[in-house]
């Protein structure tokens, strides 16, 4: 009978050595991984594979009305540089903010303005939701080459159906024409919608 709390007290020692050597085993282990290798990082922009993107500026509509921030509760110029930056296509793949930096010098220059802007509140309700916009493309050694763009929405089946979220579809199109100009940008190109008008004439 005596002899069976020590027995315990033993085997309890035991056990917590046990415990010990196989932390410090697993402690061990884990010091040996290696940290897993940086991800190399993306080429760097230069003036072959960037386009300059002025900010959007508001215009006069073909009514001789001076547009403002007032009039864009859904900053079109904001969705609208973040459609064409999320559609670039080959061989360029930034979009960067004036001024280019000293490895992009020399790269194309994008500048675009709102001239017209439809977007009444109450989302589906409210009416059409129609932008149009006025760019022109700057390159060096070439004249500037320029396109006007429409796109509109009447009708919309996703969710949620508010304006801006109209609006965000409208701009994110007019986002694919203009990257796809900028493949092959020819002077007074009509893009989006406009271009089907045009075609019909």
């Amino acid at each position: 009978m005596t002899n069976h709390p020590l027995a315990a007290r033993i085997a309890a020692r035991l056990s917590f050595a046990s415990l010990a050597m196989g932390t410090a085993a697993l402690l061990a282990a884990c010091g040996t991984r290696q940290p897993a290798p940086p991800e190399p990082p993306p080429p760097e922009a230069t003036a072959r594979n960037s386009v300059v993107m002025s900010a959007v500026t508001y215009g006069t509509t073909a009514k001789g009305i001076q547009l403002k921030k007032a009039d864009d509760a859904c900053d079109v110029p904001a969705s609208l540089k973040q459609a064409v930056q999320d559609q670039l296509l080959t061989p360029y793949e930034y979009l960067l903010a004036p001024p280019a930096p000293l490895n992009a010098e020399g790269a194309p220059v994008l500048r675009i303005e709102i001239t017209d802007l439809l977007a009444n509140a109450g989302g589906l309700y409210g009416g059409p939701k129609i932008v149009q916009l006025r760019g022109t493309l700057e390159r060096k050694g070439e004249a500037p080459a320029r396109f006007t763009a429409e796109r509109q929405m009447f009708i919309y089946f996703g969710m949620p159906r508010s304006t801006c979220s109209m609006v965000g579809v409208v701009t994110y199109a007019l986002g694919e024409d203009i990257a796809k100009w900028l493949q092959k940008p020819v002077d007074g190109a009509v893009l989006g919608e406009s271009s089907a008008a045009a075609g019909k004439r």
